[in-house]
């Protein structure tokens, strides 16, 4: 009997351990298929390289980039959120911060940012560019290329004013007064114009001026001054002629007087010679830029500060109306028809035109639009003069 018992509890004790290897079996294939059934692929973006990693459903975004060996340090960041469970997270975003100043407004505001470029940046910080508003670098520019960004307010308003028209002087030739002589015929009165201009500011500052209409109110009148051409007997004798004193046989002949006239002659010669010459040492010099190689500059190196201009309607005050790519606006010093040389816009312009706030230095270009105007600025430029 207690033979048959001891066999019975045998029986049991290894029944127990067979289901126990059974439950243990059933527990580990059960654990590798749902390690297989809730794990999931994502895509670890850094700093734009695309990885795939898996990891399971319940995991977050901080501990698939631990698991896969990618630090964040404190100044990188993930999109997505790190405490995020994989289970409604597809992609998982690292990147660097872009850091930098933003010029604007007077201010100098610092940034720290996940934006790409230098637009995002802007909405980012809410600043809205005007019309005629410029930014250095431009909006598509990544931000990991800089680190300065200026904005620069541009501003255009119209200005009408009364203007001063000056009178010119003509001077009139008269036969029978004597070329020492001169009369004022008529004095000179000034006029007056009503002109309209655009002036345009950048951050505030007047940086140019373009005229949009001037009409005369009073045409000014002209001074008129006369000149005599007749040359006093004698006089040019003693005056050119201090050799004969010095010569007595000059002064015993009659024919002495003869003498001056040729004198007079070749001193007028001489002269004459002397007046040309620069004239042609300076064209000789200096050929017309427009004929000439732009790789063998000629004309007188200078740097200018460089402005533009559009149609006014008008002809410039050469009287021949503006030109793209040709016609210039210069100071007085420099007269029509000069030529002046800029390299950075490889053109050849021609002096046909003033300005009112055109002085020494610098140059107004007519441009074709008033926007390539605004874009175009004030720059200053290497250029070559040719008088």
């Amino acid at each position: 009997m207690e033979k048959k018992e001891s066999k019975s509890l045998f029986k049991g004790k290894k029944m127990f351990v067979r289901m126990g290897m059974i439950g243990l079996i059933i527990t580990f294939i059960t654990g590798l298929t749902c390690n297989f059934a809730f794990a999931k692929e994502v895509t670890v973006n850094v700093n734009g390289r695309d990885t795939i990693v898996r990891g399971s459903l319940f995991q977050n975004a901080e501990e698939i980039l631990e698991n896969n060996g990618i630090v964040l340090d404190a100044e990188e960041t993930v999109v997505d959120d790190t405490t995020t469970k994989l289970v409604s997270v597809n992609t998982i975003k690292n990147n660097s911060k872009a850091t930098g100043n933003i010029q604007v407004d007077g201010k100098v505001i610092p940034y720290e940012t996940e934006a790409d470029n230098v637009e995002q940046l802007l909405v980012e910080n809410n600043i809205v560019l005007g019309e005629f508003d410029r930014i250095e670098p431009s909006k598509t520019t990544n931000l990991s290329e800089i680190n300065e960004i200026k904005i620069i307010r541009v501003e255009v308003e119209q200005e009408s004013t009364r203007k001063v028209v000056p009178f010119k002087s003509q001077l009139k030739e008269n036969a029978e007064l004597e070329s020492d002589k001169s009369n004022l015929i008529q004095s000179g009165t000034n006029g007056v114009s009503y002109v309209v201009e655009n002036i345009l500011y950048e951050n505030n500052v007047e940086v140019k001026r373009d005229l949009i209409s001037e009409e005369v109110m009073t045409a000014p009148i002209d001074e008129i001054i006369e000149v005599g051409t007749r040359q006093a007997p004698g006089k040019k004798v003693v005056a050119k002629t201090p050799v004969v004193a010095k010569t007595p046989v000059a002064a015993e002949a009659p024919a002495a007087v003869e003498t001056p006239v040729v004198v007079e002659t070749a001193v007028a010669e001489e002269t004459a010679a002397v007046e040309e010459t620069p004239a042609e040492a300076l064209t000789q010099a200096t050929p017309a830029l427009e004929t000439a190689d732009p790789t063998a500059v000629a004309g007188v190196k200078t740097i200018l500060n460089c402005t533009a201009y559009t149609a006014t309607g008008n002809a410039t005050a050469s009287g021949v109306m503006p030109q793209a790519n040709h016609t210039i606006a210069a100071w007085s010093g420099l007269p029509f028809g000069t030529k002046v040389y800029v390299p950075s816009l490889g053109t050849t312009y021609t002096v046909e035109d003033r300005g009112g706030a055109v002085t020494d230095g610098i140059i107004d270009i007519y441009m074709n639009t008033y926007n390539e105007c605004i874009q175009f600025g004030r720059q200053n430029l290497e250029a070559y003069i040719s008088y």
